[in-house]
């Protein structure tokens, strides 16, 4: 896959910053099963709230236990997702999974991972990473405008529980 991505100068303090295409933040909205039913103008609404956010190998996305308040798309980069626990007063740290390009970090086949609202595990970058970020207030705003997609996101939930999830890979936290 070629990514399309352009630098251009921050204002800030002269560092340089990803501009992620529109064509390329709606081929990986897309790529989610639970917007699979979008039209095709949903799709770039959804994909213009998408924001750019780099993360550095090591640096910690999204920590179990924290109120989700957004979800990422993968573009770039490998991530570990871990479930770290005590046993004994010793800090275990189990990995769960690792997510490429094209998943997604809260977001599974039918919506929302977290149904309580809840991080349900720690997201680790193993490489430098650029990922597109949705913030939840964002989508809650998308579906105030758009009505039918929590019932297209409720019918997908309803499929999965039923055995008719569609499987479009890796989604955690």
């Amino acid at each position: 896959m070629h990514i399309f991505i352009e630098w251009i100068d921050d204002f800030d303090g002269g560092n340089m910053v990803e501009i992620i295409e529109l064509d390329l933040k709606k081929e990986f909205t897309r790529k989610q099963a639970c917007f699979s039913q979008l039209t095709d103008n949903e799709i770039e609404m959804l994909a213009n709230l998408l924001t750019e956010q780099p993360f550095l190998v090591g640096e910690t996305i999204v920590i179990e236990g924290e109120i989700v308040d957004s979800v990422f798309l993968i573009v770039s980069g490998t991530a570990d997702v871990r479930h770290i626990s005590y046993q004994n007063d010793v800090l275990v740290t189990k990995s769960l999974a690792t997510l490429t390009a094209g998943n997604a970090i809260g977001l599974n086949d039918t919506g929302f991972y977290s149904v309580s609202g809840v991080r349900t595990a720690t997201v680790v970058a193993l490489t430098d990473m650029v990922t597109l970020r949705l913030s939840l207030a964002a989508f809650h705003g998308f579906t105030l405008t758009n009505s039918h997609v929590n019932e297209i996101m409720h019918n997908n939930a309803q499929a999965a529980t039923n055995g008719h999830g569609n499987g479009n890979g890796k989604s955690y936290s």
